[in-house]
């Protein structure tokens, strides 16, 4: 079975104040490696906090880290990072930024 939806990203508090240290560091990585799932879809998957999954779009994949959220269902949340960089599609509308909202994804665990 598969989780199928809408990825939305942006940055963390986390993610800020990892990365003045390094992008490289540890704590950094552990800070955007990961795909945030309600506790139901991560339930009707088998999914727990930890579970390694793939996330696949028309641009590419990534496999990370399962981290429980508070978002809706068939919604998901990752960090802005390399990582989500590779789902996201680099058309910028014009604008000079790539659309790091609304990117559908399919998710299943690795």
């Amino acid at each position: 079975m598969a989780l199928t939806g809408t990825l939305n990203t942006a940055r963390t508090l986390k993610q800020g104040t990892t990365m003045n240290i390094s992008k490289h560091d540890p704590e950094y990585l552990e800070a955007v490696s990961y795909v945030g799932l309600c506790e139901a879809d991560m339930a009707a998957e088998g999914l727990a906090v930890g579970d390694k999954v793939k996330v696949a779009s028309a641009q590419g994949e990534v496999t990370i880290s399962v981290k429980k959220m508070d978002v809706q269902s068939g919604s998901f949340f990752m960090p802005v990072s390399f990582l989500a960089n590779r789902l996201v599609s680099a058309d910028t509308h014009g604008a000079g930024v790539p659309g790091f909202k609304n990117t559908r994804v399919t998710i299943v665990k690795a």
